[in-house]
């Protein structure tokens, strides 16, 4: 009896592929009514398997796979934010600071409470120059964990305090006053942008 278990194949819906691509459901994913994750039945471990693999090879230093993974999974569903958040964080290392900062704006607009988000965007605007709007964001990270609970916090407190030894050298060489709306010179990149594994996001699990 157990090995006719063993053998039994597992069942599946007869026009599985009719019910799932139904004209009903492709158009409500054509009107954005539902995610391409919907659409493919794609559950939620697996979209948590795939994150925890383009996790690792971030940590790894693989940021081509990582990149992959990630814009994979947006492409499946851009309502969560950590993928966007993950990405922008791919970018950061890459130093393509453009896409970085267009994902960690998505991830905030999708979620406000992430602090990788803020910290990582901070950073895009320390290398840019924008150290008061990367003064904010640090900020705003900080004050999002006031007890200094998430490491990040205090990622955000050394990036604010270089933000502060920037300003203080661009006041210095305009001989005591920086001119309005000018930049002061970008500050160095910092080890590694902030990153965090899968379901440990503030944002929802799916």
């Amino acid at each position: 009896m157990a090995a006719d278990k063993r053998d039994a194949k597992p069942q599946v819906t007869e026009n599985w592929e009719a019910i799932l691509y139904s004209p009903d459901r492709v158009e409500k994913w054509l009107h954005g009514e539902m995610t391409l994750r919907e659409l493919n039945a794609v559950t939620g471990p697996e979209m948590l398997q795939l994150a925890l693999i383009g996790f690792r090879f971030y940590e790894e230093g693989k940021y081509e796979e990582a990149k992959t993974i990630f814009h994979g999974l947006v492409t499946l569903d851009p309502k969560e934010s950590y993928y966007q958040s993950a990405l922008g964080a791919v970018y950061l290392a890459l130093d393509d600071l453009e896409q970085a900062e267009r994902f960690c704006n998505q991830a905030i607009g999708l979620n406000g409470k992430e602090i990788a988000s803020y910290v990582n965007r901070g950073e895009v605007y320390l290398r840019k120059g924008l150290v008061l709007e990367a003064a904010q964001d640090f900020k705003k990270a900080v004050d999002l964990d006031p007890q200094g609970k998430d490491p990040l916090t205090s990622r955000a407190r050394v990036l604010a305090a270089a933000a502060l030894e920037t300003i203080e050298q661009a006041q210095a060489d305009a001989g005591g006053g920086e001119k309005k709306g000018a930049k002061a010179p970008a500050a160095k990149p910092s080890a590694k942008p902030a990153a965090k594994a899968a379901g440990k996001s503030t944002g929802k699990k799916k």
